[in-house]
């Protein structure tokens, strides 16, 4: 049982440190698309490179690098911990955008 909580915790407090990240893309994503100016508003084309682009090429080179275990990269316990602000990102991106749709209208 006490594995249990242990791992219960660790992804816990693991999934709360990717929240900055939702707040902060969430917040960039709202103001870029409430500024548009077109008729179908979007953040734009910065924003959607750093906050989606980029973030999923993270997640799928720390994927690709798990994929290929015989030989792992010395770099993968870093990449993990890029997890969260790669997710993060993605969610806070997506939840801003649909918001400030939602508004503007």
């Amino acid at each position: 049982m006490s594995a249990f909580f242990s791992a219960v915790t660790v992804y816990g407090l693991y999934g709360m440190s990717s929240i900055p990240f939702i707040v902060w893309a969430g917040r960039s994503a709202y103001a870029g698309t409430h500024a548009s100016k077109a008729k179908r508003p979007w953040p734009g084309i910065s924003s959607t490179i750093f906050r989606i682009v980029l973030p999923l090429l993270l997640i799928f080179l720390y994927a690709w690098n798990v994929s290929s275990a015989a030989s792992a990269s010395k770099w993968m316990p870093y990449q993990f911990l890029l997890l969260p602000p790669a997710l993060g990102s993605i969610a806070g991106y997506g939840i801003g955008f649909l918001i400030s749709k939602r508004t503007k209208n």
